[in-house]
């Protein structure tokens, strides 16, 4: 049996320029809670921005040593195959495709499944981060859950009083919260999350399109859904070109200007920190 083991907890002081291409693969688990592999972007005490990895027909469970559940707020996207997201405690269960999303907040079960013949990887925005002591040790000290339970209990269905929705929000591009950033209002910004310790937006570029420069005042990462996206970022002399899965760190009250250079429409998803 695998010994928990506590991921890596990257770390940066400066803007960094992160590919997807450089990252080192984080395997956890065990033969109870099912192996998946971490792609860990960023994990400090603002942000913790990973992709999680599973093989087709696999799952992730909890086991002893790997319980699944945590004291912050989720959001998890699809990036590729189809995640059936689960709360073993209750039986509530989603279908996610690529493209959706689905946020859960603190002291949630959840169980996660590939119903797909590729690899699911989720892109997940988890705050506050582990380093404040909200994953492994905080789950240790939860009442370990004995039952896995996957199925409601349904007597009769249409019913008004049945809630399909009681653990996640299942989040679609029509969900989210539209606004104009910019002196001319030229940029469309959106908002997936809003809560006391989760900030998670989209920004959308037409092709060819340059943005205003964009700051804010804590730590953010923007993680590209597109290829051939260039930014400029303080402490780089060249455009950096970011590719599907890169992401920029960015620190508070800097400035960031992204073009698409594409022939597409691109979006960027980006998370502010905590502190």
């Amino acid at each position: 049996m695998m010994v928990y083991n506590p991921s890596p907890k990257p770390d940066y002081k400066k803007n960094t320029f992160i590919k997807f291409s450089n990252l080192k693969i984080h395997l956890w688990g065990d033969k109870v809670s099912g192996y998946v592999k971490d792609w860990i972007y960023v994990s400090n005490k603002s942000i913790h921005q990973i992709i999680f990895g599973i093989k087709p027909g696999s799952n992730f469970k909890h086991s002893n040593e790997y319980r699944t559940i945590f004291g912050a707020d989720e959001f998890l996207y699809v990036l590729s195959g189809t995640l059936i997201i689960s709360n073993p405690q209750t039986g509530e269960i989603h279908k996610v495709e690529e493209g959706q999303s689905v946020f859960f907040r603190k002291d949630t079960w959840h169980h996660a499944f590939n119903y797909s013949n590729k690899e699911l990887q989720v892109l997940e925005f988890f705050s506050p981060p582990p380093l404040t002591g909200t994953s492994g040790v905080y789950a240790k000290k939860k009442p370990f859950l004995k039952k896995n339970i996957y199925q409601k209990k349904i007597l009769e269905y249409p019913n008004i009083n049945f809630k399909k929705e009681n653990s996640f929000f299942i989040l679609n591009k029509e969900d989210i919260i539209w606004s104009l950033y910019g002196p001319n209002q030229e940029l469309l910004f959106g908002t997936y999350v809003k809560t006391k310790y989760l900030k998670v937006n989209l920004i959308k570029l037409m092709p060819g399109q340059k943005s205003p420069p964009i700051s804010f005042i804590h730590d953010v990462c923007f993680f590209s859904l597109n290829n051939n996206i260039m930014a400029d970022i303080p402490g780089h002399k060249k455009s950096l070109c970011m590719k599907f899965r890169d992401t920029i760190y960015l620190k508070g009250n800097d400035e960031i200007i992204m073009k698409n250079k594409s022939k597409k429409e691109a979006e960027i998803i980006m998370c502010e920190g905590l502190i």
